[in-house]
């Protein structure tokens, strides 16, 4: 009976033991299971999207002033259409007169009642018609003007997409601009916990005389002089923020940065890239002023060519002496003789005008060649050199830690670790700015090929 009733007090016990450690209200967790618990059961934290460079970019084309404004400009260029095209359309008018004269006094001896016909001029005209000018031929002069125009407009539309693809250049030069200098604080950051690290165990080695003072001072330095770095970088952080709103138009508070570009572009030769020169849109607007000012050509040689023109009048009413004459022509031939010399000179100006366009649409297509160039080569060599750096860090990172595991043996001294440290802070940093620095180059010579979204 007392082994019945040890053996149930027993499971009674075990029971629960089992209970209380296995309740998760009850029982004593690590900090890495609770932590892991909290972000089980709290809800995930609601905020706004990271921005990527693709939503800066398209933010800026709503927002920034430049592309508006050149966008304005083709819509001008349409107007010029529509006023060069009324160059070969006719004017069509409706006319109302209405003409009062001071009435004619008979006095004596005045013979004007015979030869009238007894009958004086009407003191009160009243006319409506409709009036039709059509120009017939004015020596090309609408045909340049609206071949002119219709290029004109083409030249603004492709200035509007260069100046998109040069917007892009700026936004992602600022937002990598943002993302590096986050980056550098995180490492300064961890370089400054590193070094308070080291303070501290030289502190503790000085209390038992196996550190001098002076190891102490010399690592505090170098802590204040990163600290120093650190209010640099928060400077250049400032800086780039502020530059990313003026640009997309919003503030940055409270918004993350995702960088989600792809590394690397299709892989072509720089031969391939130059055959593309042609179709930047600067150099296309470069070649369709050429086309401009060649319209402006026929259109200044058209003062040298006779014009001729076709009116005609249509009345409504009339009254007077012609009140039965519902309508009349008029064919007008001017043939100009002498004007001067304002047509030579409107001939030559347009032939600078063009002389100038072409040498302007050489330098676009030379400088274009020379941005390929020159972005192709600065794209391919900073991947090789933030790979290099890549290196240099794992290598920088090992070397620091050697020095320590050997400074805690004597086999080195403190100069040796602070050397370390610091080598493995500026290599940190250089991949750093050599990561960003590919970035900006790869943005430079999307644009420089005039491969922008």
């Amino acid at each position: 009976m007392k082994n019945k009733l040890f053996l149930k007090s027993g499971a009674l016990l075990l029971s629960f033991f089992f209970c209380f450690s296995s309740c998760p209200a009850l029982r004593a967790e690590t900090p890495a299971t609770a932590k892991q618990d909290e972000s089980v059961i709290l809800p995930p934290q609601i905020g706004p999207a990271p921005l990527t460079l693709e939503d800066c970019y398209n933010l800026s084309l709503d927002t920034y002033e430049t592309v508006a404004i050149q966008k304005e400009a083709i819509e001008r260029a349409k107007a010029m259409m529509f006023t060069a095209a009324s160059e070969a359309l006719p004017e069509v008018d409706y006319i109302i007169t209405r003409e009062k004269m001071e009435t004619q006094k008979e006095y004596p001896g005045n013979y004007a009642s015979n030869t009238t016909g007894g009958s004086f001029a009407d003191p009160n005209i009243l006319q409506r018609k409709f009036a039709i000018s059509q120009p017939l031929f004015q020596g090309f002069k609408a045909v340049g003007a609206i071949v002119g125009a219709g290029s004109f407009k083409r030249e603004q539309v492709e200035n509007w997409i260069r100046t998109k693809e040069l917007l892009y250049r700026d936004v992602a030069l600022a937002f990598h601009g943002v993302l590096r200098y986050q980056k550098e604080l995180r490492i300064i950051r961890d370089i400054h916990e590193l070094l308070q690290q080291r303070i501290k165990e030289l502190e503790e080695r000085e209390k038992i005389g196996r550190s001098r003072p002076s190891e102490v001072a010399m690592a505090t330095t170098s802590l204040k002089s990163l600290e120093a770095d650190l209010a640099g970088a928060k400077g250049s952080l400032a800086t780039f923020q502020y530059l990313l709103e003026y640009l997309i138009g919003m503030s940055l508070e409270g918004r993350m940065l995702q960088d989600d570009s792809p590394k690397d572009l299709s892989s072509k030769t720089l031969e391939e890239y130059l055959k593309r020169v042609m179709e930047r849109p600067d150099v296309k607007a470069a070649q369709q002023a050429i086309k401009t000012a060649r319209s402006g050509i026929l259109v200044a040689q058209s003062g040298f060519w006779p014009t001729i023109d076709l009116d005609h009048t249509q009345y409504m009413r009339r009254e007077g002496s012609l009140a039965n004459v519902n309508w009349d022509l008029l064919f007008t031939v001017t043939v100009p003789l002498f004007s001067g010399t304002a047509t030579i000179g409107q001939v030559k100006d347009s032939i600078s005008i063009l002389k100038q366009k072409k040498l302007a649409f050489s330098l676009a297509k030379r400088q274009a060649e020379l941005e390929i160039k020159q972005s192709y080569e600065s794209w391919r060599y900073s991947h090789e050199q933030f790979t290099s750096w890549t290196e240099a860090v794992a290598s920088a990172e090992e070397n620091y830690k050697l020095q320590s595991d050997e400074y805690r043996r004597s086999l080195v001294n403190n100069l040796d670790v602070l050397q370390a440290l610091q080598s493995l802070n500026q290599t940190r940093q250089n991949a750093n700015i050599a990561f960003y620095q590919a970035k900006n180059d790869e943005a430079r010579f999307k644009v420089a090929i005039g491969e922008v979204s």
